[in-house]
């Protein structure tokens, strides 16, 4: 291994921890915790979520329990594939890391 590719080592290790804390905290969160906002010019944006609430800078509407469930699942999703992609970048680099 190259002295550089320490530092991207050290990085993407950290990285790889953040991603699991998050992942934790994703798969830990219940449904109605989870959003999802819709960014508009101005104050245009629209808010989906359990309660609803809108502000002076977006609109808020209700989402159902199905839809924040979903959400989640699609969160989950993102974030394993994230993990998925760092795990590869460090056995790139000939580091082997835990699944």
């Amino acid at each position: 291994m190259k002295i550089e590719d320490i530092d991207k080592v050290n990085h993407l290790i950290a990285e790889l921890n953040g991603m699991k804390e998050l992942i934790d905290h994703a798969k830990n969160a219940e449904p109605p915790d989870f959003e999802a906002f819709i960014k508009l010019p101005g104050d245009a944006s629209i808010r989906l979520s359990a309660e609803g609430a809108a502000s002076t800078h977006y609109l808020g509407f209700s989402a159902s329990p199905d839809f924040l469930k979903r959400l989640q699942h699609l969160a989950l999703d993102e974030l394993g594939e994230r993990r998925r992609a760092i795990l590869a970048d460090l056995a790139e680099l000939g580091v082997e890391a835990e699944e």
